[in-house]
């Protein structure tokens, strides 16, 4: 089994059902089109040199020439390499040399970023550029792609070769690569179909980025169910809402902060959402305020937290939430996780697991088909993850006594206060539900006395805001009177910017919350 011969079998399978929408691009191919296209392409890179293990590098949005350029580099048995669209020409320069890749293949998007970085690239690199206003340095998309096509048979490759290479986000240090294989990819998207319920003909939306591994996962596990990937280059409440509708759409799997914006938005009202029937959401946690307006909002049949990484792509998954708010559930078919102790200061052993209500860190049993074998060309990274056969994964949580999972954060992110060990999420899942503010992210400060001190950064309705001190003191009394929530956790700061710092993908960037550095609008810092 490789990837390659996933997407033929679908075109034969259903060679007439839609496969492919892309708004931006006014195009819908059926299956039997769209491999049409994509032989183009085969054939193309092959003149260019490309063949098996070779690799091919891609800087766009979600757009149909993604997918394409996905499935034709699984045909020829060659390496898909996505790189993060927001890289600067520095961090470029850097995949670009860690990947080594024959082929780079990007949009506008990218192109400010090539443009500073192509000339400390290998000579040997071809480069290709989608749209219009080509650069002298690249060849145009449309010549690459050989017009009178042979139907191409996908090459013969070993499934455990490698497939794709995506990478960590970096937001500790240099990203690292992830070499994933083609079982790895297949297996992990036929345990996505399973575990999030998915059925023959799902039409989802391709929204989430194809460098990172809800987007690869949407469209090839769409692929695979013969259904329909219909592109969304960026997220606008407006374009989204009206795809939902325009496009029938089944299923949604998104980041909380894209579903947060989406549900909060003027334009999700009045939107037929029926067709939609399947949720999911990964990445990072969904607070109880949000995934309550969620499930007003589609009143889907199927609702399902997927907790997993880049590395080993499921590590637990929840269909239950509705029972079990914030729950990431029990291990994936593929796979078997632990809590164990999270103290670093001793050898780490998966042995050591802790009992029920105990906080400690998740692991992951590495020896499931959908993990990694090792970091790109890091042995170091890669020696530091494992341990006898388990991926430590550097989140903290624990299990109830039912054995369902709760994840709590990163083991970075945790806030030692007055001796006291606080985690955001805890605080996060109270200040979320106060009617007056908009998004919350909770970290510590350095404190002279304390040694951290608990802050909420918050954003509130309204383009500026008045009335902040007040407000801060309205949400003090607020986790005072109307919470559970201990007096020692409680924020005695409140930051109140315009946005909250965030990775590409939606995920809050902890470490870039700070008070002298911070690169937003700050309206107010109150302590109360």
């Amino acid at each position: 089994m490789h990837m390659g011969r996933v997407f033929q079998r679908s075109v034969e399978r259903n060679p007439n059902r839609t496969a492919v929408v892309d708004p931006d691009e006014g195009v819908e191919y059926d299956y039997n089109d769209w491999n049409e296209r994509v032989d183009q392409l085969v054939e193309g890179l092959e003149d260019l040199g490309v063949g098996p293990g070779d690799r091919v590098a891609v800087v766009m949005q979600p757009r149909v020439q993604a997918g394409t350029i996905y499935w034709a580099v699984q045909k020829i048995g060659a390496v898909f390499v996505p790189f993060n669209i927001r890289a600067a020409a520095d961090e470029l320069t850097f995949l670009v040399d860690n990947t080594d890749p024959d082929v780079i293949i990007y949009s506008e998007i990218g192109r400010e970023a090539i443009d500073g970085a192509h000339e400390s690239f290998d000579s040997d690199i071809n480069l290709v550029y989608i749209d219009e206003d080509i650069p002298t340095y690249a060849s145009p998309y449309e010549s690459v792609l050989a017009e009178d096509a042979e139907p191409h048979e996908p090459a013969s490759v070993e499934p455990d070769t490698t497939s794709i290479i995506l990478h960590t986000s970096g937001t500790t240090g240099q990203p690292k690569g992830v070499p994933r294989t083609h079982t790895n990819t297949y297996t992990a998207a036929k345990a996505h179909a399973i575990q999030s319920q998915w059925v023959d003909g799902e039409r989802t939306l391709g929204l989430m980025p194809i460098y990172h591994t809800m987007g690869i996962r949407s469209l090839v596990t769409t692929m695979i169910l013969s259904g329909t990937w219909v592109a969304q280059r960026s997220f606008s409440p407006e374009q989204t809402a009206d795809l939902i509708e325009s496009e029938e759409l089944t299923s949604l799997y998104l980041v909380p902060t894209v579903f947060h914006d989406l549900v909060k938005s003027e334009a999700i009202e009045g939107t037929d959402t029926s067709s939609v029937e399947r949720l999911g959401y990964a990445g990072t946690p969904m607070t109880k305020s949000v995934e309550a307006q969620v499930r007003n909002t589609f009143e889907p049949s199927v609702f399902v937290n997927h907790y997993g990484s880049t590395e080993v792509y499921t590590y637990s998954v929840c269909s239950w939430i509705d029972e079990k708010s914030g729950s990431a559930g029990r291990a994936g078919i593929n796979t078997r996780v632990r809590v164990v102790d999270a103290k670093r200061d001793e050898a780490v052993d998966p042995e050591r697991t802790v009992d029920p209500g105990t906080l400690g860190e998740i692991i992951v049993d590495a020896t499931s088909p959908e993990a990694f074998d090792g970091y790109l060309d890091r042995p170091d990274a890669t020696e530091q993850a494992f341990v006898d056969d388990w991926y430590f994964t550097g989140d903290l949580g624990y299990r109830d006594e039912d054995g369902d999972l709760f994840v709590v954060g990163r083991v970075d992110d945790m806030i030692i206060s007055g001796g006291e060990n606080i985690y955001p999420v805890e605080v996060e899942n109270v200040l979320d539900g106060h009617e007056e503010i908009d998004e919350v992210a909770v970290v510590g400060l350095e404190d002279e006395r304390w040694n951290q001190v608990v802050t909420a950064f918050v954003t509130v309705p309204g383009s500026q805001p008045t009335g902040l001190s007040e407000l801060a003191e309205r949400l003090d009394d607020y986790c005072r009177e109307s919470s559970d929530l201990a007096d020692f956790k409680r924020p005695r700061k409140y930051v109140f910017v315009d946005e909250i710092v965030k990775s590409n993908v939606g995920k809050v960037l902890r470490r870039k919350l700070g008070i002298d550095d911070l690169d937003v609008t700050v309206y107010a810092n109150v302590n109360v």
